[in-house]
């Protein structure tokens, strides 16, 4: 198993990733969340998760806020990674520059084998790069899941590279 995973063919950049540091990456998610979210839209739940943001920040102009050493090191325990976690695999794909006349993205699998998707439905693919908050191991370094969710149960395995064409 290889620990990083290329991204080349008909493209302006070749690249190299290491899904390895992506726990550090801000555009990380929780894939429960993306798995929760396929299908429903969320911008009730946004709107009020604001007004909570809004509230909270109402009361520490009003009351103030000064973290002591005891509840600054409970953040730090309590921030421990748990959980899966996700990249979308749109940032990456256009960072390498797909030619104007690409179509196609090929996953490459350590078995030998090749699956190729529609590079527009490869934009909204997720990679998952850590299960139970480790990195992938064994069929990694990622798993492949299709932005609609299709493949929640049997996720794309063994990638070691990506091939643009």
């Amino acid at each position: 198993m290889a620990d990083i995973i290329t991204v080349n063919g008909n493209v302006k950049f070749s690249i190299t990733l290491d899904p390895s540091v992506w726990i550090f990456d801000d555009r990380k998610f929780k894939l429960e969340d993306f798995f929760a979210s396929i299908g429903e839209e969320k911008e009730a739940e946004r709107d009020e998760s604001l007004m909570k943001i809004g509230q909270q920040w109402d009361r520490e102009l009003a009351h103030g806020v000064a973290p002591t050493k005891q509840s600054e090191k409970l953040f730090v325990e309590k921030k421990k990674i748990v959980g899966d976690y996700g990249m979308y695999l749109e940032p990456f794909l256009k960072n390498a520059e797909p030619a104007e006349n690409a179509s196609t993205l090929v996953c490459r699998l350590e078995n030998g084998e090749e699956l190729s998707l529609p590079l527009q439905e490869a934009y909204k693919a997720v990679l998952c790069f850590a299960i139970d908050g480790k990195p992938i191991r064994e069929n990694g370094p990622v798993h492949l899941y299709f932005g609609d969710g299709r493949n929640i149960g049997q996720p794309i395995q063994g990638i070691i590279g990506f091939t643009v064409v």
